[in-house]
This record gives C-alpha cells, sequence and structure tokens, in this order.
C-alpha cells in the first residue's frame, strides 16, 4: 500500500493576527540578525509565545506537579495509530458532552488510539489572517472535555489532537471581554505593560472558569489544538507523527504534526514541499 503525507500544521506567520488578541498570548515576530545581501547568509532573531499556531498541550499547564512536554517519551510521538472523528461544529459552537460521545461511538476506535476531533474549522487557510477565524472558533463545552477523559482513558487513549484552535470558547467570559473587546490601541500584546497589568489580575478563579475544558482535559491527556486540513481526513485511520519543540520544563509548546494515509484515493502518493519538488 502507498501512503501520501499531510501536513496538519498551521503555518507560523507573521502576516497572521494569531498571538496578538489574548493578554497571554505574544506575537511571532522576526528580527534580522544578518542578511543574505550583506553578510552571506540570512539569521533572524525569532519571539513567539508558547501557543503559537499547533501546539501540543500537558499536565503541567495546570499542574505544578504535572509533566512537561519534554516528559513526553518520544516513542508516543512516532508513528501513532489514531482514528480521525467527525464532529462538524460551526462558528462559535460548543462541542457537547453528547455529541463527543455519538462521534466516538461511531468510531473505528481501537485500543491505544490517538484521537483526532475534527470540526472542519482548520480546512479554509484563506481564512488564517482573518481575526474571526481565530475569535469564533468551535470549542469544547467542560462536560465535553470530561467526556472525552472518560472514554479515552476507558480505552488507554493518551492523545488527543483537534482542529479547535482553543479548546475552550476563545477568552473565555473573563478575557473576552475584559481585554479582546477593547479597541487595538488599548490592548497591547504581551510583554506590554498593559497585558502585565492585566495578567496581574486574572487571578485562578478567573483561570479556572475561562479555562475549564483545558485543565479538565489536559490533566490527564495530551492534547494537541490548532491542527488544519484533517476535515477531508474524517473517519479514517492514519498514522500520526508529532514533533514539538525539545523545551524543558514548560507545558505547553508549538508542534509540528504529520499525518499518513492510503494513497490509493487518487492524491499523489509522495509527500510535496512549500517547493513543490517531491522528496
Amino acid at each position: 500500500m502507498t501512503l501520501r503525507t499531510v501536513n496538519l500544521t498551521r503555518p507560523i506567520t507573521t502576516d497572521s493576527p494569531a498571538g496578538s488578541l489574548f493578554p497571554w498570548e505574544a506575537p511571532y515576530r522576526t528580527e534580522e540578525i544578518a542578511t543574505l545581501t550583506y553578510n552571506g547568509a540570512n539569521l533572524f532573531h525569532i519571539t513567539m509565545g508558547s501557543g503559537s499556531a499547533t501546539r501540543l498541550l500537558g499536565p503541567a499547564l495546570g499542574s505544578p506537579s504535572g509533566a512537561t512536554v519534554d516528559q513526553l517519551p518520544p516513542q508516543r510521538l512516532v508513528d501513532r495509530a489514531a482514528v480521525v472523528v467527525s464532529c462538524p461544529t460551526g462558528p462559535g459552537g460548543e462541542i457537547s458532552a453528547d455529541a463527543v460521545r455519538v462521534a466516538l461511538a461511531d468510531a473505528d476506535l481501537r485500543s491505544g488510539d490517538a484521537v483526532v476531533l475534527a470540526t472542519g474549522w482548520g480546512d479554509d487557510p484563506g481564512r488564517f489572517a482573518d481575526e474571526a477565524y481565530y475569535l469564533d472558533g468551535p470549542y469544547l463545552g467542560v462536560e465535553a472535555a470530561r467526556a472525552l477523559v472518560e472514554i479515552l482513558g476507558a480505552n488507554s487513549s493518551d492523545l488527543l489532537l483537534t482542529d479547535c484552535l482553543y479548546l475552550d470558547r476563545p477568552g473565555g467570559d473573563h478575557a473576552r471581554t475584559e481585554w479582546t473587546a477593547l479597541q487595538p490601541w488599548l490592548r497591547p500584546a504581551y510583554p506590554s505593560d498593559a497585558a502585565r497589568t492585566y495578567l496581574a489580575h486574572y487571578r485562578p478563579d478567573k483561570v479556572r472558569h475561562d479555562w475549564a475544558a483545558t485543565l479538565a482535559l489536559t490533566g490527564s491527556v495530551w492534547t494537541v489544538a490548532g491542527l488544519v486540513g484533517c476535515g477531508t481526513l474524517a473517519g479514517r485511520r492514519v498514522r500520526l507523527t508529532l514533533a514539538p519543540l525539545n523545551v524543558h520544563g514548560v507545558g505547553e509548546v508549538p508542534c509540528t504534526v504529520i499525518a499518513q494515509v492510503p494513497g490509493d484515493d487518487g492524491a499523489p502518493a509522495e509527500p510535496v514541499f512549500s517547493s513543490g519538488e517531491p522528496t
């Protein structure tokens, strides 16, 4: 059987509003250190937040004793069997516990599988530069997150991936109204003084409310959020390889996710890179 390779990772670009909408985010920025014209090589100083684009979230995100992303054994990142579960959801839609249970009950879920929850939200690259893409995405209700923990735990499944950009409603109730609703010039991106001041008042009671699904899920299930292009894979079994940045001591890092799927559906069997040249 031939296989084709699909990159399910959202590109990190400077023309995206990602990283500038919530006070805990930092936009992706590059600054030239050396240039090809002047120095003979292109080198850059890069800054970005831990939640940039597609990312891996682990237990340390919400627990001082939880595992950090560098503690996830590498054998659990490579060639993982997974099933892609369709859970179509419109703009701003909350995914319910019932929807999760129905979707998984209909899936070809096998013991130990990773699960890809595909809403279709990441299937239109033309929207990646649109602020509404980040603010109006579907998200998990807290009961849906708890249902996933229960079902995946019973199936010995330790990995969930989704094309939801955020696991909770983007910004929650507090940050969304207290920060994101302000005019852009009143909410300069982190590490501005304004963002630091807001975060000084964004205490655990607000975080537990705004991040309820995230904390419920990532406490026991390694999770990847912000996939793209997985809607067309719904209902299929795939092999996944994850490549998170090997940053020590944190609970969230950008992560590349590659899927291998049967190449007998008319699509090219060879993986294609941005140059257009096959491997």
